[in-house]
């Protein structure tokens, strides 16, 4: 979104504009997200990434509208939509709050997908094809929206505006996939090779909300397979009923099943080219908002099968489980996202000093290096100073920092195949207080900035201890983003630096020495 920005003012040119609003980024022509930046630009006078973030969390966020209006057609007090919100709104999915190209197309395409089936099922047919157009430049599987309106098309009998629903959405696909490329975590064949792993995958996509159970990839599966399977096994007869004795499906039926059929598809794309790379079915935080958001529907679902026998007793579990289960997300994932800001923090004074972002891989530095230059110099971006751009070195140095340090390969991994990068691993064992950012401070030249994480203790130390997050403060990064040489170690905190006795010495031949 930013070459856009950046680019566009490089050329007076329409047609090279139009070019660069449209062109592929990985799977995806995101004309809707770039325009939004645009126009925000435009408005500001330079790009505020917190309004982007904060607008397509907005719309994520009105996605409660549409299961609202399913609910209410079951004519069942207010208390029992009470677990839908605690459901939906939690941290799990942390890579859609402050990551604004992920907020854009995974958050506002559900939002999309919803509005998009509430108009088939209101009749709004126009509005429909405005929704399609929309969600298919905002994120690619926007334009498997195509199947919902055949879907509804064919159910209503509509067929002069299932023709021009056709011409439109072919007309589309020619526009979209002219000149298209592989996206490069793309391998359909890989993933085709290892069905077991692609179909677990499909599961775990609808069932990631487990996740924040820690325990491995079973309980996302099995949720997965509960969520998916139930709301088949309620809606399938249903289809069945209407198709072979006429029988009507409710509104409620059909915003479930038009919701279900558009997830279902994007599940199967995510894992046919996407689970070759995750043998562990970890889902990213970038797509863990669609399970809690069908699960939320596999609730619904509940309280209609349950309608006048149980569902008081449904509401009332469900209630308490989707507390606990926000409650949790929270312990959990808080720490990520305090650590991804802090990342921001830390690494728009390594750019200011050194044009390099230490928790990014050294091609992503190599690629965007001109262009966030450019946009710092332009002033289109204006990123907020909030740690000491250079430092001034204490003579008195705190021996209780025991610090320890280990150089690891990570897999690092997209179609073209397999690679290791290096990364450099600090751990500080007992360390409490305010969190600092590891201060490495070179022979020559400013320091560089690297923020600590902190996980949160056990629930039984919890408990015992009365401690909400471990003592032991760790940090990660890749080696190859930091110079050769002599590095002196301290603890920036906010307003002061606190140095260890510690320096960190790097060869030539990237091997790494605590001294």
């Amino acid at each position: 979104m930013l070459k856009t920005i950046v680019w566009g003012q490089e050329t007076d040119s329409i047609a090279e504009k139009f070019k660069l609003l449209v062109q592929q980024h990985n799977e995806h022509r995101i004309l809707i997200p770039r325009l939004f930046t645009w126009l925000n630009y435009q408005l500001e006078g330079h790009i505020d990434w917190p309004v982007l973030m904060v607008f397509g969390n907005l719309l994520w966020c009105t996605v409660l509208y549409f299961l609202w209006d399913a609910f209410r057609t079951l004519k069942l007090s207010l208390w029992y939509f009470l677990p839908v919100p605690w459901l939906l709104f939690q941290p799990a999915y942390y890579d859609n709050y402050n990551w604004s190209i992920s907020v854009l197309q995974q958050s506002v395409i559900v939002f999309l997908l919803a509005w998009l089936v509430y108009s088939f099922v209101n009749r709004r047919f126009l509005l429909a094809i405005f929704i399609f157009l929309i969600g298919t430049f905002t994120h690619g599987n926007g334009i498997f929206g195509v199947a919902v309106g055949v879907a509804f098309l064919v159910l209503y009998k509509e067929w002069k505006w299932l023709w021009i629903w056709l011409a439109v959405c072919l007309s589309t696909a020619v526009f979209y996939f002219y000149g298209f490329e592989k996206g490069q975590n793309a391998d359909f064949l890989q993933s085709l090779t290892h069905p077991v792993q692609m179909f677990g995958y499909f599961f775990a996509f609808f069932g990631s909300a487990a996740e924040v159970l820690g325990v491995g990839f079973v309980p996302s599966v099995s949720l997965g397979i509960l969520v998916f399977g139930g709301i088949a096994w309620y809606g399938i007869p249903r289809v069945y009923a209407h198709y072979r004795f006429n029988v009507s499906l409710s509104y409620f039926d059909k915003l479930l099943l038009g919701n279900l059929l558009f997830l279902s598809i994007t599940a199967l794309l995510v894992a046919v080219s996407r689970s070759w790379s995750s043998p562990d079915l970890d889902i990213p935080p970038r797509y863990a908002h669609y399970s809690p958001y069908l699960t939320a529907w596999f609730y619904l679902v509940g309280l209609a099968v349950f309608y006048r026998l149980a569902a008081k007793g449904w509401a009332i579990s469900w209630s308490i489980g989707a507390v606990l289960f926000n409650l949790v997300s929270h312990l959990n994932y808080v720490s990520d996202l305090e650590y991804r800001r802090d990342w921001l923090t830390a690494d728009y004074v390594n750019w200011l000093n050194y044009q390099t972002f230490l928790e990014y891989q050294p091609s992503f530095n190599h690629n965007i290096r001109d262009v966030y230059s450019s946009a710092l110099a332009r002033g289109i971006c204006r990123p907020t100073l909030s740690l000491p751009a250079s430092t001034t070195l204490r003579t008195a140095m705190d021996s209780s920092i025991v610090l320890g340090v280990e150089l690891v390969e990570n897999p690092t991994a997209d179609a073209s195949g397999k690679t290791f990068e290096k990364e450099i691993v600090f751990v500080d064992k007992n360390f409490s207080g305010e969190i600092p950012f590891l201060c490495l401070i070179p022979e020559a030249g400013p320091a560089m900035m690297v923020p600590f994480y902190r996980g949160r203790n056990g629930y039984r130390k919890m408990l015992t201890e009365q401690r909400l997050r471990k003592p032991e403060i760790s940090t990660r990064f890749f080696s190859d983003n930091l110079p050769s040489g002599t590095y002196r170690i301290g603890y920036q905190f906010r307003d002061s630096l606190l140095m260890s006795r510690y320096r960190l010495n790097i060869d030539n031949e990237r091997s790494i020495k605590l001294l």
